[in-house]
């Protein structure tokens, strides 16, 4: 038997299977391993975390940390006891938010909400976030960058719902489909045109060899991309991929008379971009609206986390969306994986998190960025103090010069 012992003396039984190991107990429970330290009640010897356990013996996890475990814990026990009273069969989504009251006491709110209810709060809470950070201000031309997926794909059918509210805002959508790497003809294109013409949106395919122009490339982007791969920049051809679609997005939104872009960037895609700027030290811009250059990138889907627009999909949609294959580049969880594996986590454990931590990181954000013009694709790059010397390139066109996939004028 496995107990643990608070800091106030407590004992709280962990129930246990033979030959569970000690991780695996203390995470079931909900007990981060690092917040212990387990032994044998026998002769008091430390238990290593992947050591098993014997249901005939006792042992004793020991918290080491001054904070109020069971507590906490209490926070999540509906979800780590499994309570069916939370939710009917019907229902699709619990909507759980940590409240933190200015005594520093902890509450968790908790809304079931059936397949329509959840839908509705999807667009209620991208429209509050268009109009209370003025995501769409005197902005009667926006360009949406959509890939076919899930996540563009709800954010075309929500801007779409936007504009059909609010007619008086006289704005004009425009969707276009960069054909950076798979085929014209692939069924992610083929459902964004579709998806366009339903939702009565615009819809535009820039060809791949926009990127060859916009580069100045001496071959196109989807070769590169596949020989970064074999090479020692392979763990570049993901930012490299998305740099040159974003580009090349500008470019079409400047033939477009539009300046300012929608991107389907979720809950999880910013959290996991701010763990990635929090340990490595790049600026990353203001959230849910960010200046770069002369354009203007709106996130209307900043607070609406990535399961959420799966079931805002399917509800307008009348089916599960299909889960396409990343490209080879996504898969190294070296890469941003493991950054949102630990955005799930918070969210997890944090519901509600995205407000607070969105909120700081733009108070704390410059609020008149430098920026500097890449010489070869005419990108806007955010200055950084501590950055290399700037030589004329952005960090993506650099990686292409010196590979020789640049034209030389």
């Amino acid at each position: 038997m496995l107990y643990l012992l608070d800091r106030r003396g407590g004992l709280h039984v962990l129930p246990h299977e033979a030959g569970d190991s000690v991780s695996k107990v203390l995470l079931t429970h909900g007990i981060p391993p690092t917040s212990v330290l387990v032994y044998r009640d026998t002769d008091e010897s430390i238990i290593s975390d992947n050591a098993p356990l014997d249901t005939d013996a006792l042992y004793t996890a020991r918290l080491i940390e001054g904070y109020d475990l069971p507590g906490i814990l209490n926070l999540y026990q509906p979800e780590l006891a499994g309570d069916a009273g939370l939710a009917s069969d019907a229902t699709l989504l619990l909507k759980r938010r940590l409240s933190i009251a200015p005594d520093g006491s902890l509450t968790m709110e908790r809304h079931s909400l059936d397949p329509a209810a959840a839908a509705a709060h999807v667009e209620e809470t991208v429209f509050s976030t268009i109009d209370t950070f003025s995501l769409l201000e005197d902005t009667p031309d926006l360009v949406i960058g959509i890939s076919g997926g899930v996540d563009s794909g709800s954010l075309l059918m929500l801007l779409s719902a936007y504009r059909d509210r609010f007619p008086d805002h006289r704005l004009t959508i425009r969707a276009a489909t960069f054909q950076d790497f798979d085929s014209r003809c692939s069924e992610a294109f083929g459902f964004a045109a579709r998806i366009a013409e339903r939702f009565d949106v615009e819809h535009h395919l820039v060809e791949a060899d926009a990127a060859e122009r916009v580069f100045h490339l001496t071959r196109p982007i989807a070769q590169i991309l596949m020989l970064m791969m074999e090479g020692e920049d392979a763990h570049q051809a993901m930012y490299v991929d998305h740099h040159s679609t974003r580009r090349v997005l500008e470019d079409f939104a400047t033939a477009q008379g539009s300046s300012t872009l929608a991107l389907g960037l979720h809950t999880t895609d910013l959290l996991a971009g701010l763990v990635n700027s929090w340990s490595s030290g790049h600026a990353m811009g203001p959230i849910p609206v960010r200046p770069v250059g002369d354009y203007r990138y709106v996130l209307p889907l900043a607070f609406v986390p990535k399961r959420e627009l799966h079931l805002y999909y399917t509800e307008q949609m009348g089916h599960l969306p299909k889960q396409t294959t990343p490209n080879q580049w996504e898969f190294n969880p070296g890469d941003r994986n493991f950054l949102y594996f630990l955005a799930d986590q918070l969210q997890w454990q944090w519901p509600g998190i995205q407000h607070w931590m969105f909120a700081s990181h733009t108070r704390r954000t410059d609020a008149h960025p430098v920026f500097r013009i890449c010489e070869n694709c005419g990108g806007a790059t955010r200055e950084i103090i501590g950055a290399p010397v700037w030589t004329g390139l952005c960090d993506v066109c650099i990686v292409l010069d010196k590979h020789g996939w640049v034209r030389k004028s």
